[in-house]
């Protein structure tokens, strides 16, 4: 793919053409950027996990049912295909090279993948399967907590684009691979973050237009004293919360889908620090990585578009890097069996 970078001033305007097709963005209060297309087009990638031990990023197209790494260095893409249905979220495994769990329809699966190629077909092993009193739910966003366990929920089922309430649930699952319902009912899992202290859970049940934050213990694993922090509704936020992650200085950075960009929140005011405007509707998910943390690699989808708005905003689908932020993520954690 070519690479083509925008370059964002604080309050000009810049219009250009890629391929022929004018792209036209106005960014406010923000310092100079870099927001660059890297990879794509995807029909809904989702789920970014930058593995700050080989310097390369996972992510999956969640109906297309495949996972991706991408070298930000070299440009290669490889990608694996799953038959189990849609992909939510891939973790790598602590200590196990080309292994990882991901969450797949409703089962919780470990993938075996040398992931230096490309393969059609993969025979993953379920490790445990979650919402069975229910149907037509799957799993969403997905995280690993400091020690290891893995935090992540599934979604309601999806009826003309909209998701049956209350009939999914945010699970835990440690290393005895038992999953634990951690909250329920909840309707649209989705972006989860822990700050640096270790001591705050921050989640997101997507219908809600809220982000709320509970008490984490780290050593158990339990969450308590939830707290909204921060609302769309009251700040005029357009579009839905999505995928979410969190930098060294405890700010949150929000995707928004169908808010065509990623918001970044002070949690313990409720103030909006800055919006950071994208060429794009459908923002999904977004995570820090590079070798100092310091670019947000921002996934986004094309799922259900025109070709008309395909043509109007042709990045519809394709990870961003968005450099000169000026701040620090954390390093994400893998999955420990």
């Amino acid at each position: 793919m070519q690479n083509i970078c925008i370059i964002l001033f604080l309050g000009l305007y810049f219009d250009f053409f890629v391929h022929g097709i004018e792209i036209d963005i106005n960014l406010k209060h923000n310092s100079d950027l870099v927001i660059e297309p890297i990879i794509g087009r995807f029909e809904h990638s989702e789920g970014p996990h930058w593995d700050s031990h080989i310097q390369k990023l996972y992510f999956v197209d969640i109906e297309a049912q495949k996972i991706y790494k991408f070298d930000p260095i070299t440009k290669d893409l490889s990608c694996i295909f799953i038959e189990n249905g849609p992909i939510g979220f891939v973790i790598p495994v602590e200590g196990e090279p080309h292994k990882f769990v991901a969450g797949c329809g409703t089962d919780f699966i470990l993938v075996t993948w040398n992931e230096h190629r490309n393969v059609t077909k993969s025979i993953p092993k379920v490790l445990t399967i979650v919402d069975n009193d229910r149907n037509g739910t799957r799993w969403n966003d997905g995280k690993a907590d400091s020690l290891g366990r893995f935090w992540g929920g599934t979604i309601g089922p999806e009826v003309n684009d909209v998701v049956i309430p209350n009939q999914a649930s945010l699970y835990r699952i440690d290393s005895d691979l038992k999953p634990k319902k951690e909250l329920s009912p909840v309707t649209n899992s989705n972006g989860l973050a822990w700050n640096l202290q270790d001591n705050t859970f921050y989640y997101i049940d997507t219908p809600t237009l809220q982000v709320a934050a509970f008490d984490f213990e780290p050593i158990n694993g339990t969450i308590s004293n939830k707290r909204i922090i921060f609302d769309l509704r009251k700040n005029n936020i357009s579009g839905i919360p999505d995928g979410m992650t969190i930098d060294k200085n405890g700010n949150l950075w929000i995707a928004l889908y169908g808010g065509s960009g990623v918001i970044n929140v002070n949690p313990y005011t409720g103030k909006i620090i800055r919006f950071i405007e994208l060429p794009v509707t459908k923002v999904t998910s977004c995570t820090f990585g590079g070798p100092l943390l310091d670019i947000l690699f921002v996934t986004t989808s094309s799922r259900d578009l025109t070709k008309k708005e395909l043509t109007e905003k042709p990045y519809s689908g394709y990870v961003f890097a968005i450099k000169g932020l000026g701040v620090h993520g954390l390093a994400a954690n893998s999955f420990k069996i």
